[in-house]
């Protein structure tokens, strides 16, 4: 398979109590008045929809015009907020699941991000001495530590609303807008300033993805680049597992965009597509963990055989046919801001 497996950076005790407290803090978020709000497709906007399943107690739903898999009602924006800045399973994460797998992730996805998103700057923008990163959602800024060693020549700048992990940054020399990237285009300082804008495993989280594309958007300047990273839900694990999919965890992930409902959300957002691609490494291995705890969690028997019997080197084939694809759950999507109004309208 890949160079790395998902206990490695999901080690399966962890990720189980995660996924506990998930569960528990669906219920408590539930019972609040007023934090939850129906909404339409994330996607495309679309306002028909058809059932999928339940999870955590939330209704999962399908965009019946582009396919986008979305939880509805969902968290209000408000509600949200309270529930990051201190839940039981928020508070796990950021204070024993990501410490456990912080130095593993960092040689599998972070050291790999920032060789990538380099390469995409120096594919797909103009280059200028006094260039800036931002990061949205810069965390423990793993990322941008690594993004410093291979891109000496850009500066880089978090926008972050977690305070602790904000203090963290500032601690590392890091320029740090504390709050999050709605705040962040408002303020002058900040506001159309960003050469590249970076976003990852972000959108998943949030209600309102055109919201948040429009907030990278006024960050960057004209012409400038946006990268973010996400789950897909035409992905062959979600797919797959559909209910039983451990990346389906309401209130945390509420948005799995299709591939075509991110071509909608981004025209809609007033962006320019550059790229969009699925360089997942885990689906097959993600599924295959699920049929080894139950089968009964693969409903296709062949295909439960598939991954159960088949040695490694067509489990490794079968991946990579689905990055080739774009049936990988992991994507990243790669846009620009048009140079002029005109441009957004054309879009």
């Amino acid at each position: 398979m890949s160079g790395f497996s998902e206990n490695e950076i999901r080690p399966a005790a962890l990720l189980n109590e995660y996924l506990r407290l998930s569960a528990e803090d669906a219920l408590t978020l539930a019972h609040i008045p007023g934090a939850l709000a129906k909404r339409w497709c994330p996607g495309c906007g679309g306002q028909t929809q058809r059932p999928a399943f339940v999870k955590n107690g939330f209704p999962i739903v399908h965009c019946d015009e582009c396919q986008t898999l979305y939880v509805s009602p969902s968290p209000t924006t408000e509600a949200l907020s309270a529930f990051y800045r201190d839940s039981p399973s928020s508070n796990y994460w950021a204070s024993v699941f990501f410490p456990a797998v912080a130095e593993a992730r960092r040689a599998s996805i972070f050291t790999p991000r920032a060789a990538r998103v380099a390469a995409l700057i120096e594919a797909h923008s103009s280059q200028h001495p006094d260039d800036e990163l931002f990061d949205v959602g810069a965390g423990a800024g793993l990322f941008l530590e690594e993004f410093k060693a291979v891109s000496r020549e850009t500066r880089v700048a978090a926008i972050e609303p977690g305070a602790l992990h904000a203090q963290n940054l500032r601690r590392q020399a890091v320029r740090v807008f504390e709050g999050y990237a709605a705040d962040a285009a408002r303020d002058p300082e900040w506001a159309g300033k960003a050469a590249c804008v970076t976003c990852f495993e972000v959108i998943e989280h949030i209600p309102e993805t055109v919201d948040l594309l429009q907030a990278l958007r006024q960050l960057t300047r004209p012409g400038g680049l946006i990268v973010l990273s996400g789950l897909s839900g035409d992905g062959f694990d979600i797919q797959t597992l559909g209910v039983h999919s451990k990346a389906i965890s309401p209130p945390h992930h509420l948005t799995f965009l299709s591939m075509k409902g991110v071509k909608a959300a981004v025209n809609r957002a007033g962006l320019t597509l550059i790229d969009l691609f699925t360089p997942g490494e885990l689906d097959v291995d993600i599924v295959r963990n699920a049929a080894l705890e139950d089968p009964s969690r693969i409903e296709d028997v062949t295909l439960r055989k598939r991954v159960l019997d088949d040695d490694a080197q067509a489990r490794t084939a079968l991946q990579e046919k689905l990055k080739q694809t774009r049936k990988s759950s992991h994507m990243w999507i790669v846009a620009a801001r048009p140079t002029t109004d005109r441009d957004v309208a054309s879009a």
